[in-house]
């Protein structure tokens, strides 16, 4: 069952990737969450065989890292955080003051891949 989640969460990692490389910034940032969120789950499905009903990055990010028994830096604490934001930032229009910018992608992106190599 796990493996099905990870593949998802490949899938959305390239998906982000190329949405980044296509200049779609907000489509970027809610991918590199929805990667990291289902990477996560993934995870947690594979240590405990199941999964709680959260997109909270930092949620499952806690919980990874309990079943684990490692810490959680204080950087990859406000990657969690700024990933969990793009679940609804990125997805609604009127969620966001200012557009998504390729800084804002960038940013996305790395978070992505610090959550998802940690676990």
């Amino acid at each position: 069952m796990a493996s099905r989640w990870y593949a998802k969460a490949e899938r959305y990692k390239s998906l982000a990737y190329e949405f980044l490389q296509r200049g779609m910034y907000a489509e970027c940032c809610f991918f590199a969450q929805q990667a990291a969120e289902f990477y996560l789950e993934a995870k947690l499905v594979e240590l405990t065989g199941s999964r709680p009903y959260s997109h909270s990055i930092l949620q499952l990010l806690r919980e990874v890292s309990a079943v684990l028994g490692v810490e959680i830096s204080g950087g990859l604490a406000r990657c969690a955080k700024h990933l969990t934001e793009q679940y609804i930032s990125a997805r609604y229009p009127d969620a966001r003051m200012l557009d998504y910018d390729r800084e804002d992608a960038e940013e996305c992106v790395k978070c992505m891949e610090a959550v998802m190599g940690h676990a």
